[in-house]
């Protein structure tokens, strides 16, 4: 027989798990209106459905494709869209992980990202910014924000798949999203990292820099390999460099893909970064400014702001980089075109459990040994893609 004490001490503990498990489903947050499993294993957090509405789609894209890769258990995340500056200071990563997510992402709106670049202004202007200048940035053209906008899904498409790689490789992992670029978080080779990530989410960013750097490019049997080149980060928050995106607000969450985006200067980090830098719809007249400095405003008759963002050239960590996200995007591709899926899927389980992919792709049923004739194979291949 079962003693009262028991029985009261078996209903507390059952009662603490279910509201423990009840917490983690219902886990609100100041500022926003959550909307759950509007993609299955993904719950946002924003003002209203509407600002959610242009994530829908490639998120749910990419989940589609990593459950390809990696079977229907993924782990689950949180993606807060901002559209205050009240909301982005509310987010507190720890409190998402602990609130029953594997991670979180924070995008901010063109909006919020206009509002930022003006204070930064303000900030290096000794607090005196142009009327002028003040007026074109909270005056933004329709075009404008809506090419951001298209930056900005971009970018957190591939930034899923970078999150949902290294969490489900480590159930331990203490999520940090600055930490996004460092690939030392999965325990894939780093190319295979950058594969499925822009697999998953549709970007190639580097793709067009690789066609035009062809005789640049490091051999195939070095790249299943070798680490991603290291660049310095111009916010000096990881050492990752710039993320794919560029162009239109330097980055939609911290820096452009060297050679990406339509403006501002090539991996721009998070100082100042550029609003389209000369693309159509510009701010007329913008700023001559480069490197770490003020991206140019572009636009018609801004012209010195292009020619300022662009005279920041690439250094050659970047270059390198920017050659092997190239190569390493495109080679898994080949492989899914020349191999299929399943052995596709083969390869990265023989690479989490540490195996070289080398080996793999060098069996007689995969690509056979002779790597020469593999790069020669993927070169036309890339040559053949628009």
């Amino acid at each position: 027989m079962i003693r009262r004490p028991i029985i009261a001490a078996l209903v507390l503990t059952t009662a603490f798990s279910v509201s423990l498990a009840n917490a983690q489903q219902t886990a609100s947050f100041k500022s926003f209106t959550a909307f759950r499993n509007v993609v299955p294993d993904i719950d946002f957090f924003a003002s209203s459905r509407q600002a959610i509405a242009p994530y829908e789609k490639p998120a749910g894209e990419a989940m589609a494709k990593l459950k390809q890769l990696f079977g229907a258990n993924l782990p689950k995340g949180a993606i807060f869209i901002c559209s205050t500056q009240v909301q982005k200071d509310a987010v507190y990563e720890p409190k998402v992980i602990r609130s029953g997510y594997s991670w979180s992402l924070t995008v901010e709106t063109p909006e919020v990202r206009a509002q930022a670049m003006l204070a930064r202004i303000k900030s290096q202007m000794g607090g005196d910014v142009p009327a002028e200048v003040r007026d074109r940035i909270q005056k933004m053209q329709p075009e404008m924000m809506a090419n951001a906008q298209k930056d900005t899904v971009t970018l957190i498409a591939q930034q899923i798949a970078y999150a949902v790689i290294q969490t489900l490789m480590d159930k331990e992992l203490q999520y940090r999203s600055s930490r996004l670029d460092d690939m030392g978080k999965s325990p894939l080779p780093d190319w295979l990292d950058i594969g499925i990530a822009s697999y998953a989410s549709g970007v190639n960013t580097a793709f067009s820099y690789l066609k035009q750097n062809m005789d640049q490019t490091f051999p195939i049997e070095d790249v299943l390999s070798m680490a991603r080149p290291f660049v310095a980060s111009a916010s000096g928050q990881n050492g990752g460099g710039g993320r794919s995106g560029g162009g239109n607000f330097g980055g939609a969450a911290g820096g452009g893909m060297p050679g990406g985006g339509q403006g501002g200067f090539p991996g721009g980090g998070r100082s100042m970064g550029g609003f389209n830098g000369g693309g159509p719809g510009g701010f007329p007249g913008g700023f001559p400014g480069g490197g770490g400095g003020m991206g140019g405003f572009g636009g018609e008759g801004g012209q010195r702001g292009q020619r300022g963002g662009q005279q920041r050239q690439m250094s050659k960590d970047e270059q390198d980089r920017t050659i092997f996200d190239g190569q390493a995007l495109t080679l898994f591709s080949f492989l899914l075109e020349k191999i299929g899926i399943d052995k596709v899927k083969e390869l990265i389980k023989q690479a989490q459990e540490g195996k070289e992919t080398r080996e793999y792709l060098s069996r007689p049923d995969v690509l056979g040994s002779d790597f020469a004739k593999i790069e020669e194979a993927w070169t036309a291949w890339v040559k053949a893609q628009k």
